[in-house]
């Protein structure tokens, strides 16, 4: 069963999630790249999003991992953007 990025993420308490730009997107790997993998995809596509400055606040607060707001985080930190 292929599931939605939106699928696997903590709902938040704003209750936006359904107007992520990433909704729906089935590439997983881009969302969660290896160091040496580029991002660029991901961040594509969040730089068009609506909720960019609320999931990069999110991720942060909430000490997600992955590309959030088209920035890769580990636990909470920023190490790429």
């Amino acid at each position: 069963m292929t599931r939605a990025l939106t699928d696997l993420l903590t709902l938040s308490d704003s209750g936006r999630w359904h107007q992520a730009a990433c909704r729906g997107d089935t590439n997983h790997q881009a969302w969660f790249p290896y160091p040496s993998e580029d991002f660029a995809y991901a961040r594509a596509i969040c730089a068009d999003c609506p909720l960019l400055a609320g999931c990069t606040e999110y991720a942060a607060t909430t000490g997600q991992s992955g590309v959030w707001g088209g920035r890769e985080y580990d636990r909470g930190r920023v190490i790429r953007e």
